[in-house]
C-alpha cells in the first residue's frame, strides 16, 4: 500500500552498510560522501534492479540490460537526455509493482515503508490505475490486483495519499469476501512532487527490460540517493522507478491520461470507513515515521 513514492522526498544516502550484502545490480545508490566506503559512481546497468520473492540475491531476477551510451558518448552524437518530469496532473491506467516492505506481521498486512533496508523484507506484487494531482497535493491508487499471502487470492484497495500527510488503504476485498477496513497512517508528507527527480544525476541511456510489461525499451537512467528513475526515449515519458528495499513501479507511456487540467475534488474524498477509522482530526492515525 505505501510504495516507494512516499519515501521518494528523502533521497539522501542511505549508510545501512547493505547488511543483506545485495550485488551492484540490485543495489547501487548515488555516491555520496556521507558514506563513501558502501557504494562509488553507479554506471549503466548498475543499479537497474528487478523482481524477487525474498532478500536472498538466489531469488533475485535482474531485469534486462544492454549498454547503449554514456553521458558523454549521448553528447558527442548531438542528442540530450530526456529529464525524468512528471505530468502535473495524470490518470495512467497501466501501473504496476512489486512493493517491498519491512514485515512487520506474518501476512505481510502492515505495508509501511522503511529509510533503510535493515531487516526481513515482504515483496509484493500489485497492478491498477494511478490517479495523480499536484495541484491538489493528491494521489489516488485503485489497485485492482494485490497478492495476498493466500494462493491464488487478490486484495482489492483504493490507496489515498493525501496533501495533510497521511495515508489510507482502503481494502474492499479479500478474494470475493468484503473486507472494509481502512486504517490511517501518517507520514507528515504529502504525495512527491511531481518534478521530484528535476535534479537527479544522470547514468546513461540502455536498452532495458520492463517487467509486467515483458517489452524492452530504450531508456534514460537517472539516479537520485537510492532512488533510480528511467524515461522512455521513444514517449517523453516516465516508465520506470525502482528503490531496493522499497519497490519496482512501472507506468505503461501508452496508458497515460493528460488531458485533464485538473481532477475531480470527488477523486480524493475518503470514504465513511476511512473517515471512521481516522477519527476526528486523525486521531487514530498510526505513525508511519517510526
Amino acid at each position: 500500500m505505501l510504495t516507494l513514492l512516499t519515501l521518494i522526498t528523502a533521497t539522501q544516502a542511505v549508510c545501512d552498510g547493505n547488511p543483506h550484502n545485495w550485488n551492484r545490480t540490485r543495489r547501487c545508490d548515488q555516491f555520496s560522501p556521507d558514506c563513501p566506503a558502501l557504494y562509488s559512481n553507479c554506471s549503466l546497468c548498475e543499479g537497474i534492479g528487478g523482481l524477487s520473492k525474498n532478500d536472498q540475491d538466489t531469488s533475485f531476477v535482474p531485469t534486462s540490460c544492454t549498454p547503449v551510451a554514456t553521458p558523454s558518448q549521448l553528447k558527442e552524437q548531438g542528442l540530450s537526455p530526456i529529464i525524468p518530469i512528471w505530468p502535473k496532473t495524470f490518470i495512467n491506467t497501466g501501473f504496476y509493482e512489486q512493493q517491498i516492505f519491512v514485515k512487520r506481521d506474518p501476512f505481510c498486512f502492515a505495508q509501511i515503508p522503511a529509510m533503510t533496508s535493515n531487516g526481513t523484507h515482504c515483496y509484493k506484487n500489485q497492478e491498477g490505475t494511478f490517479n495523480y494531482d499536484a495541484g491538489q497535493a493528491s494521489l489516488r491508487i485503485d489497485y485492482f490486483k494485490s497478492k495476498s499471502i493466500f494462493p491464488n487470492t487478490n486484495m482489492t484497495e483504493h490507496f489515498y495519499h493525501l496533501s495533510d500527510g497521511t495515508v489510507h488503504p482502503e481494502i474492499t476485498k479479500l478474494g470475493v469476501v468484503p473486507s472494509p477496513v481502512c486504517p490511517c497512517i501518517s507520514l507528515g508528507i504529502g504525495p512527491v512532487s511531481w518534478k521530484w527527480a528535476a535534479d537527479a544525476e544522470y547514468v546513461g541511456r540502455e536498452h532495458l527490460g520492463i517487467e509486467f510489461l515483458w517489452i524492452q525499451r530504450d531508456v534514460d537512467h537517472w539516479i537520485k540517493g537510492p532512488h533510480h528513475v528511467w524515461t522512455d526515449v521513444a514517449t517523453g515519458k516516465i516508465l520506470r522507478l525502482y528503490q531496493p528495499f522499497n519497490g519496482l513501479e512501472i507506468f505503461d507511456v501508452l496508458k497515460y491520461n493528460t488531458t485533464m487540467t485538473a481532477l475531480p475534488e470527488s477523486y480524493f474524498k475518503l470514504p465513511e470507513q476511512c473517515v471512521l477509522e481516522a477519527g476526528k482530526n486523525n486521531k487514530f492515525c498510526i505513525n508511519g515515521t517510526l
